[in-house]
């Protein structure tokens, strides 16, 4: 088609910035292609799928009976052969070609695709747009190649979706890919319309931040959603082995894998596989997760249907600032005392279900092995749902000890959950595509027990950090004059506040990559084609001052009550305090945003401020209660050490106090702590060589304990503990 009748191409590559989500895409900005009017009726571009029946299909794959399976189908998924050769429109220029292709499945709270001969040339690159949201995925590039050919992509909001792709005049070799199969959500397992998963599952489903089973930080990141085929959503698992090389299996239900049309082997199910990471809300308190750490694709390792396990080995090593955790196991058969599953009820955010009685020896029908399941007779806290097959089950240790095959479990009625014995898949039986003992130990040392990795270290050891406590829960804090609503205290309002900062506390560096923002309330007009949010970072000691880094992203692009991430082109290194900041003096008139804030009811402590014309104040010398409050600000941070507050003796904090300090001989170390000590018997003490030393402890009271260093030798120690879902440390001298 000529350029100068029909269109032409503006490059918004680095002057327009948004939050661009996907499987190691590689972000950026697709080009704009600018039509006539006249062009915008064709239907040349266009591929309808034929009409879904969203109600009859929920209603279909309802489940009943005392032992179901537990994996949930969310999408009707389509077969068909699209490719830039034989659908969809090109658009060509002296530099560039550009292939577009709109799928449009009405009614549909998302789509996603499955794309097969998957090649594409250096330069190249592949974009999902959706058409209702403005939703971004990709860039897909040369670099998403792979040997199978194969990308699945996780789903694209909306009913509507345009799939371009922009190649170089100039390349290697002419790229390639064949659409194969389109999937029409009929349940809502993406920000559609406010239509997401979170609140369909159980009421009495925890969060997995809630803490309900202490210390599980790190196996939560061992955890994933898994999408198979692009129509079931099952739970996944990162596992470690004897090597300790950090090779990325997951382990799942062999069910959630099983074609029951027969249409793809096992092994091409796992192909066709996208695993999310990181999807959960930061605290107790229910918001949205953050969509965009997946990945794609896998490759079938070993599977056994009558235990219904399968181990698949990631096609892609996990980024670091996905938080990866290879949990470790036990399988030693001996039933757990205590467990617990952290899992994706009906694709929700991530949950975690509590028994703290002992699991028993049990059958879980006559298709599968006789008594090669553990039996979780009730949970006392949360239970599990369809989606949360091939959940792990943790033991007391933290410890996984087998995966959810299914149950009768449910919110009224928590009792009758089978998870697969590991024990029995380990070696049970003896081909090595059907055991984990090959795969799991090939050093062949034999152990029965292994602790869990975190694969990265230092700089690339990431964590999330936010100033939310576990059981606060947040809202959008009206500023009132009169009746009149004159907006919200952390977002667009009448009294001159553009900018809004949450105030971090470190002794040492880190490095930032990147921030996600609770957004309860979003509107853009639609007389603008785009308004912007300035994401920065500043040290400061008690206000903002040197900026550190800055960068704009389109509003368009983002989720109302839903956590959205902003990944930073490059990490940012701070020292010390610091502050990071949204500034909405670019967005356009008529446009609404607002972050959640923790709703603190007579209570001073407070890490928010805002800024208007007279410069920073803190949020609990503004509004008229003097309430402090804190934003729903999520960092990811690499190479984070505990918050010390000086270099000295660290005797107090805004969170704890410790004394005497130095610590005399014949004393204890006193803690008075601002709010309750969670689980004193977990409290750790280490010396400076990182070895952790077992200290006698008395508690006074839920906000004070002490501790008696007495069998202690003369040295630096570092005590640390949680206080109200917060860690915090303290650095003693002990001078005997």
């Amino acid at each position: 088609m000529d350029i100068k009748y029909h269109l032409r191409i503006a490059f918004f590559l680095l002057l327009l910035p948004v939050a661009v989500s996907g499987q190691i895409s590689q972000g950026g900005v697709p080009m704009q292609v600018l039509k006539q009017k006249s062009v915008f009726s064709g239907v040349e571009d266009l591929v309808v799928m034929p009409a879904v029946d969203g109600l009859k299909m929920r209603r279909a794959d309802s489940r009943s009976g005392p032992d179901m399976l537990k994996p949930f189908k969310f999408a009707h998924s389509f077969e068909v052969s699209l490719s830039p050769q034989n659908s969809g429109k090109w658009y060509n220029t002296s530099e560039v070609n550009i292939w577009q292709l709109r799928i449009r499945s009405t009614g549909a709270f998302s789509l996603n695709l499955i794309l097969n001969n998957f090649r594409l040339p250096e330069n190249a690159r592949l974009f999902l747009i959706s058409l209702s949201t403005g939703e971004i995925k990709g860039a897909y590039t040369s670099q998403n190649n792979s040997d199978n050919q194969i990308l699945a992509i996780e789903p694209v909001a909306g009913d509507e979706m345009l799939v371009q792709y922009e190649e170089p005049v100039k390349v290697a070799f002419p790229g390639e890919f064949t659409i194969s199969r389109v999937a029409h959500d009929f349940v809502g397992i993406t920000a559609s319309g406010g239509h997401r998963p979170l609140g369909i599952s159980g009421s009495c489903n925890i969060n997995v931040n809630c803490n309900e089973f202490d210390g599980t930080e790190e196996l939560r990141d061992a955890v994933c959603r898994l999408i198979v085929n692009g129509t079931e959503i099952c739970t996944a698992t990162l596992i470690n082995n004897t090597s300790q090389d950090g090779t990325p299996y997951v382990l799942t239900a062999y069910h959630c894998l099983f074609d029951a049309t027969r249409q793809k082997t096992m092994e091409e199910m796992a192909q066709v596989s996208v695993y999310l990471f990181n999807y959960e809300s930061p605290s107790c308190s229910s918001v949205d997760g953050d969509v965009s750490r997946s990945l794609s694709g896998s490759t079938l390792k070993a599977s056994f249907d009558s235990l219904d396990f399968a181990l698949l080995r990631l096609n892609t090593s996990l980024p670091y600032h996905y938080r990866p955790y290879l949990a470790g196991w036990n399988r030693q058969g001996v039933p757990p005392a205590s467990s617990a599953c952290i899992h994706h009820p009906l694709g929700d955010i991530k949950k975690i279900a509590v028994d703290k009685d002992a699991a028993v020896t049990s059958t879980f029908n006559s298709g599968y092995l006789a008594k090669g399941f553990w039996n979780i007779r009730r949970w006392e806290r949360g239970v599990t749902e369809d989606g949360s097959s091939g959940g792990p089950l943790f033991d007391q240790d933290k410890l996984l000890v087998g995966t959810l095959t299914g149950g009768s479990a449910t919110c009224s009625l928590p009792t009758n959950d089978y998870f697969e014995k590991f024990s029995l898949a380990w070696d049970y039986r003896k081909e090595p595509d059907k055991q984990l003992k090959v795969w799991l130990d090939p050093l062949n040392l034999n152990v029965e027990k292994l602790a869990g990795l975190m694969p990265n270290s230092g700089e690339t050891l990431c964590k999330p950090i936010t100033n939310i406590k576990d059981h606060e829960t947040f809202s959008s804090a009206p500023v009132t004059g009169g009746s009149a609503s004159k907006g919200y205290w952390s977002g667009t309002n009448e009294l001159g506040f553009t900018e809004f900062a949450e105030k971090f506390r470190f002794s040492k560096n880190c490095l930032v990559q990147g921030v996600s923002l609770g957004v309860s309330k979003l509107k853009t007009s639609s007389l603008y084609s785009n308004s912007f949010v300035t994401i920065k970072v500043y040290e400061g000691k008690d206000k903002p001052v040197k900026l550190l880094y800055n960068e704009k992203y389109s509003i368009r692009n983002l989720s109302s009550d839903a956590m959205n991430y902003f990944r930073f082109k490059e990490p940012v290194r701070t020292s010390g305090n610091f502050f990071v900041s949204y500034d909405i003096s670019q967005m356009r008139d008529g446009d609404t945003l607002a972050v959640y804030m923790a709703d603190r009811k007579q209570d001073v402590s407070n890490s928010f401020l805002l800024k208007n014309q007279s410069g920073w104040s803190a949020y609990s010398s503004q509004n008229p209660d003097g309430n402090g409050s804190a934003l729903l600000m999520e960092l990811i941070a690499c190479g984070v050490e505990y918050r010390l507050i000086n270099d000295e003796f660290d005797s107090e904090s805004e969170f704890a106090r410790f004394f005497p300090n130095p610590l005399p001989a014949g004393s204890v170390l006193n803690i008075l702590a601002a709010d309750s000590i969670d689980c004193p018997e977990d409290v750790a003490v280490y010396d400076l060589l990182g070895k952790r030393h077992r200290v006698p402890f008395s508690q006074e009271g839920p906000n004070s304990m002490s501790l008696d260093f007495r069998s202690q030798r003369p040295g630096i120690y570092f005590v640390r503990l949680e206080v109200g879902g917060r860690p915090v440390v303290g650095k003693i001298a002990y001078i005997p």
